[in-house]
């Protein structure tokens, strides 16, 4: 694979850095919604550059954008595995193994590692920390309880080790922070690093009122995967729209995957219409959103969630599920969304009457509410957790950003 350092301008800076040092952050690509947060950290740390296993996913349909960024392409062997999760489904994973990691830290001579995940490349960072000691390690990591069930007692022992190793520890959330606390670590070397929204795809607009109440729009984003919950979804709202005949439907599905083909072919009753759009561009998002009124978040494991976030940006409820730790955290019950079992056949149901019992007014109170539960999780609020994690191992603050 390439490895040609892809030199973008970087971001003019008025001020000195906040992050005297240099920082090498090592990662798998960068996801859209994650590119305002890197150059955020460009921004504040002084010698800010990126190593990548990938440009991108197979399995991602984007153009990869790095402006702004110092990036590398490592030498990388990406591997093909399959995910069966005690929540009943099989998912295909990549794992990278980018071989070259100790070679490129070796010329970079970073003040500080910040390496995602606890797989290879978190491996061969704490070999380097081992052996340059004058070098900080921070691991940046991305789990929930849920997606954590079955790993096994090797790969425990072995993230133990890592955790021993680290000078400080990340976590996107509540549960990824009791996951890590079960490992060993120590709370005062962890520090929230949050998802945030890219702001290119949230709708910021005044909030319209809702549109027919007799017409209730249903929105699902994602891939169309056994992961996803995507079936048992389909077949939910066409249950519910059977039993609720004086009521129209629709629901959009934008996304794709090998579930798209047979949800399509689906029949379903005549005050129900299913459109499927297949990928559509993120910066299409903040027109998409307003057009609905309610986002279905149906999966059955994700450590986080992103698409929750973008939908309450726009003011649009959302009935999440409760194996993804982005619902769990963000939604409450009545005030900008609801909770349900994906597993439950009632689960929706019983969230679609509560939507159906809200008048104009309810309504308009929890577009809202969408709005004010994660009007601080910016990019710039998402970063500033790093931001202290790195100056916590550089000496310069102790660590208060533990989630309550």
């Amino acid at each position: 694979m390439n490895t040609e350092l892809q030199s973008h301008p970087k971001p003019t800076r008025c001020d000195a850095p906040v992050v005297d040092a240099r920082v090498v952050l090592l990662t798998h690509y960068i996801p859209i919604y994650q590119l305002p947060i890197y150059q955020e950290l460009s921004r504040q740390i002084r010698d800010f550059h990126v190593l990548l296993s990938t440009d991108v996913e197979p399995n991602r349909h984007f153009q990869p954008r790095w402006e702004g960024l110092d990036v590398t392409l490592q030498k990388t062997l990406t591997l093909q595995r399959r995910w069966r999760h005690s929540a009943g489904f099989d998912d295909t994973l990549y794992v990278h193994v980018p071989y070259d990691t100790g070679r490129q830290l070796r010329r970079l001579q970073p003040d500080i590692v910040l390496s995602l995940e606890l797989g290879f490349r978190s491996l061969a960072s704490s070999l380097h920390r081992i052996l340059h000691r004058r070098s900080k390690l921070i691991l940046c990591t991305y789990m929930s309880q849920h997606t954590e069930q079955g790993r096994g007692m090797m790969r425990a022992a072995a993230r133990r080790w890592l955790i021993g190793r680290a000078d400080a520890i990340t976590y996107n959330g509540p549960s990824c922070f009791d996951v890590l606390s079960d490992l060993g670590a120590d709370p005062k070397r962890l520090f929230h690093f949050p998802y945030a929204a890219n702001p290119d795809s949230i709708y910021t607009g005044p909030l319209q009122p809702s549109g027919s109440p007799s017409v209730t729009r249903m929105l699902y984003i994602g891939q169309m995967t056994q992961r996803k919950g995507v079936e048992a979804m389909v077949e939910q709202v066409v249950r519910y729209a059977q039993q609720h005949a004086d009521q129209e439907f629709q629901l959009t599905m934008v996304g794709e995957g090998p579930l798209r083909e047979p949800l399509s072919a689906v029949a379903t009753p005549a005050n129900l219409g299913i459109e499927f759009t297949g990928n559509l561009p993120s910066e299409q998002l903040p027109t998409l959103m307003p057009a609905h009124d309610l986002l279905i978040f149906p999966t059955l494991a994700d450590e986080w969630g992103l698409v929750v976030n973008e939908a309450l940006h726009s003011g649009l409820p959302v009935i999440g599920s409760r194996l993804a730790q982005a619902s769990t955290t963000l939604l409450q019950d009545d005030r900008n969304g609801w909770l349900y079992d994906p597993r439950d056949d009632s689960g929706l149901a019983d969230c679609l009457d509560r939507w159906l019992a809200c008048d104009v007014a309810d309504r308009a109170s929890m577009a809202g509410a969408c709005r004010d539960s994660v009007r601080d999780r910016t990019p710039a609020f998402a970063a500033s957790g790093l931001i202290d994690a790195c100056q916590f191992v550089l000496g310069h603050s102790t660590n208060d950003r533990c989630d309550d």
